[in-house]
């Protein structure tokens, strides 16, 4: 009975050795054709950015585009229940070692915040992290996705084409 025992644990022993092989060899696999993108810099901060929170409660739609000088950057926010919203200007970025803060003003210094981590090339690049308004926001899980794209009109039109598919 003790072999019998025995030699089921050295069969569960090897099942699990094996497990952690396979997945470790699969992750490997996976990350090898994953492309790696730098962090982001001031340079590859310029172009036109979009994003999207309140999803499920009270939506809004940002756009900014961001130049060369902070001063001709701008960040749009509308909500799409109203078509409403107001522009801001950009009072203030940093970026370092892909860090991103970013302060957005109305009037003042009463505007948006957003900060996170930020990765891209020339191509594609994106900051995910929190944004906040007023005041920074607080510390904890990124909650906002900032796409140097024009993604959420394509959402926008992808909604629009898959309504049409619906036969009426």
């Amino acid at each position: 009975m003790s072999s019998a025992v025995a030699q089921l644990r050295l069969v569960r022993s090897m099942r699990r050795v094996l497990t952690i092989a396979i997945l470790g060899l699969c992750g490997s696999v996976a990350q090898s054709n994953q492309t790696e993108y730098p962090a982001l810099t001031r340079e590859t901060l310029v172009g036109t950015w979009e994003g999207l929170i309140g999803i499920g409660t009270h939506p809004v739609v940002f756009h900014a585009v961001i130049a060369a000088r902070d001063s001709d950057s701008y960040l749009s926010e509308i909500y799409p229940d109203s078509m409403k919203g107001r522009l801001f200007r950009l009072k203030s970025c940093t970026v370092a070692d892909g860090k991103v803060s970013l302060h957005f003003v109305e009037s003042g210094d009463y505007g948006y915040w957003i900060e996170g981590q930020g990765h891209g090339d020339k191509d594609f690049a994106w900051i995910n992290g929190r944004i906040g308004l007023p005041n920074k926001p607080d510390a904890g899980p990124s909650s906002f996705y900032f796409e140097r794209s024009t993604w959420v009109q394509k959402l926008s039109e992808a909604a629009v084409h898959a309504a049409e598919k619906i036969p009426k």
